[in-house]
């Protein structure tokens, strides 16, 4: 049976309809209904528990309600019933306050915000749970009103032209075509002017504004029109592909631990924000909570999911004495816990410090087309007016060599129109993204397939990254004596644990034939019971040593528990996680995309470091790190990488640093945290690592092609620009022709990136 969480409230029918709706909403939950202010869940056989069970007290947390685990047949019962915060002492997410990041939309009193970075604005980004402007329903009804104007003014435009083409109707074709112009061009220029009065004249918007204008004034409305259209397509879809990417985003849950209880000198449990724990102050952290400040424990023992700080799947039994660091989850039992630092310096809060520190490092590459525009339209207009009035000085009669060299001009101007520029590279990068997408990749910006282009280090996180996370029995040892029975009998001693060890267990045999009585649990150590009239003793070895048992050395890899049958040994039980499937075949793809160097950072032991490394054919580990240790790393490995990009991939919330550190962040999607996947520059929807040379080779056939319309575009205009200035041809249709077939020419180079045509 899985645990049963009580809710310290009194539940209204409402309220009891708004947790079911969202506990429903989990993965692996079978069923769930709530009785007396207790929450019974039933989940799949593949679930589990634990990850349920916090993410059930989450929930509720959300929803304003206390929440507490009851694990089956304890008698850790609540003594006393600690009623939330009143609405007037929630969170007021004021940001000059709290919030790092600034929002230019205004947030609601209970703002629960995970927030990005926007690479192409250079501006942080937020995803809130409420709805703050830019939610699913907006996202959609901004689409469809996008949608709606283009076919407007695609269809305007269609019947413009065709007027154009009729001689009695050419005069009112030109008012057809402004219409459709402004359709699908109103926001485009608007934005455009806008971004001129906050000194920046150069951006897209604001180019694609001045090469339509000018194609209008130049006569050449129809060009101007499809400019337009072209550009919003592109525009709605990189909409389209962020939008995807917030989805993710706005799901997911803030890491930390917002609230903790303090032990006051008078016995009584009081809650306060983390930064209020003082040094010497005593905590007290229940089954599912996470430790808030870094302490020493001072009664009470437990096992430790620390998979927070050190990304490894390995749980550490501690008990008095020991030191716990903030954000290590406590799976059983209730510990009172000494702090020992302030917040401010606690993991977690390094952890988070060492986030916003790399992400002020990071880079943020202004794309080419922005960088050349600032001198290009500049220099072209310039060069056109010397071109027009300095020449006629030279010739014998001013105004006749005026209007030749005025014709001269004209045609620069026109030849020199950026829009094949302006939409055929971007395009390609939209196309780029889109394709991703359609495959279970995410990618937040056209900037990160750009740099994963030159990608030549792939560097890994080990935990639930190149291998599952979840431990899964790998070999067990047995005496002559009990050979076939370790198994049982250590099944038998975890019947009604839910430690993961249990549940590994459970997943290689999940009955049991006979009765278990005199069942008991040592939190952090290990279980004896009676079964079937023998007595049985499993745990760590410091467990068995204290329970009288003598046992081998084994040197084997992994998490060992051992087994002993009437005070004598039987034998052990190894557990280890899992490569993942996927992750050799990736690593092979990734030497095939080009990429030279593959490395694992990781914070497990050498000996299992080196040997996951060796079987995926990697080309270095690097073990026992932490996470201001991987971050260490990859800065020196990104420092022997001057010439190319290092990209890292990672699932946990110690691998946020480095993730954000790294020219390109990857994150696991499925399994990652919201903290990493915040940070990402992309996310593997799927967990499947295959994606991740997939995406390197999309990248740079990506870049190839926006190379290719780039030096199409450049030489085509350059060489029309030299044949008009020197009279060698100063047909106007020469100049408009080279100018639209470049248009035509480089958008379809762009498309074949998404629908591969060629």
């Amino acid at each position: 049976m899985s645990t049963i969480i009580k809710v310290n409230a009194n539940l209204s029918k409402d309220d009891v309809k708004k947790i079911v709706s969202e506990v429903e909403k989990l993965e692996g939950i079978i069923s769930v209904k709530i009785e007396n202010n207790l929450i019974n869940y039933e989940i799949s056989e593949w679930a589990s528990d634990y990850d349920v069970m916090v993410a059930i007290m989450n929930i509720c947390e959300s929803l304003s309600f206390d929440s507490e685990p009851l694990f089956e047949g304890a008698e850790d019962m609540v003594n006393s019933v600690n009623p939330h915060a009143s609405e007037n002492e929630v969170h007021d997410h004021e940001h000059d306050e709290h919030c790092e990041f600034h929002h230019e939309h205004e947030h609601g009193e209970h703002c629960d915000c995970h927030h990005g970075h926007d690479d192409k604005h250079g501006v942080s980004f937020c995803g809130c749970d409420n709805d703050h402007g830019h939610d699913e329903k907006e996202n959609k009804n901004y689409l469809k009103s996008k949608i709606i104007e283009l076919s407007a003014s695609i269809i305007i435009f269609i019947v413009g032209a065709i007027l154009s083409g009729i001689e009695t109707t050419k005069e009112a074709s030109s008012y057809v075509l402004i219409m459709a112009f402004a359709i699908a061009g109103y926001d485009v220029i608007l934005n455009g002017i806008v971004k001129i009065f906050k000194g920046k004249p150069f951006t897209e918007d604001t180019l694609m504004t001045i090469a339509a204008v000018s194609a209008i004034l130049l006569g050449e409305t129809v060009e101007a029109v499809g400019i337009m259209i072209l550009f919003g397509i592109g525009e709605t879809f990189e909409h389209t592909v962020k939008s995807d990417a917030n989805k993710i985003i706005n799901k997911l849950k803030s890491y930390k631990e917002e609230k903790v209880k303090v032990i006051s000198d008078g016995g009584f449990e009081k809650t306060v924000t983390p930064d209020k724990v003082k040094v010497g102050d005593i905590m007290l952290v229940r089954a599912g909570e996470k430790i808030t400040v870094d302490g020493v424990i001072i009664e009470g023992s437990s096992s430790f999911d620390t998979k927070v700080i050190t990304g490894e799947s390995n749980y550490k039994d501690l008990s008095v004495g020991d030191e716990v660091l903030s954000g290590f989850a406590v799976v059983n039992g209730t510990v009172k816990v000494k702090a020992v630092k302030p917040y401010s310096e606690s993991a977690v809060s390094k952890i988070e410090k060492i986030v916003l520190d790399s992400s002020k490092k990071k880079s943020k590459p202004e794309k080419f087309l922005e960088k050349f525009a600032k001198w290009y339209t500049p220099s072209v207009v310039i060069i056109a007016i010397l071109l027009a009035f300095i020449p006629p000085f030279f010739a014998p009669v001013y105004s006749i060599a005026l209007p030749k060299w005025g014709i001269r001009a004209v045609m620069l101007l026109c030849v020199s129109c950026p829009c094949s520029l302006v939409i055929s590279i971007p395009l390609a990068y939209f196309m780029g993204v889109g394709a991703s997408a359609s495959n279970g990749v995410i990618v937040k910006d056209s900037a990160t397939l750009e740099k994963l282009a030159s990608c030549k280090t792939v560097v890994f996180d080990k935990t639930g990254t190149l291998t599952s996370g979840e431990l899964y029995v790998t070999k067990i040892v047995a005496v002559k004596k009990y050979q076939g029975k370790v198994l049982e009998y250590a099944l038998a001693c975890e019947k009604h644990s839910n430690h993961p060890i249990a549940l590994a267990l459970r997943k290689k045999q999940s009955e049991i034939d006979g009765e278990v009585t005199d069942y008991n649990e040592v939190a952090g150590k290990g279980v004896s019971c009676v079964y079937n009239g023998l007595s049985l003793i499993s745990g760590n070895a410091k467990f068995m040593a204290e329970s009288g048992v003598e046992v081998p050395i084994v040197d084997e890899i992994g998490t060992k528990l051992y087994l002993a049958v009437n005070g004598e040994y039987a034998g052990v039980i190894i557990l280890n996680d899992k490569v993942r499937k996927t992750a050799r075949g990736a690593i092979l793809e990734l030497y095939d995309a080009g990429v030279s160097d593959t490395v694992m950072l990781t914070g497990d032991n050498k000996e299992y470091a080196v040997a996951v490394r060796k079987q995926l054919g990697m080309n270095k580990s690097v073990s026992e790190l932490l996470p201001e240790d991987k971050v260490r790393e990859l800065e020196e490995i990104m420092a022997n990488s001057k010439k190319s990009s290092v990209a890292f991939v990672g699932d946990g919330v110690n691998d946020a640093p480095v993730i954000t550190r790294a020219d390109v962040g990857i994150a696991m999607g499925g399994v990652g945290s919201d903290a990493v996947i915040s940070s990402a520059d992309v996310i593997l929807t799927t967990d499947d690592l295959s994606k991740i040379p997939y995406l390197i080779k999309l990248s740079k056939r990506t870049a190839s092609i926006a190379k290719q319309n780039l030096i199409i575009s450049l030489v085509v205009k350059f060489a029309v620009m030299i044949l008009g200035a020197f009279g060698i041809s100063t047909s106007l249709w020469l100049a408009i022709g080279a100018d639209v077939g470049l248009l035509i020419l480089t958008i379809l180079n762009a498309i074949r990136n998404k629908i591969k045509i060629i």
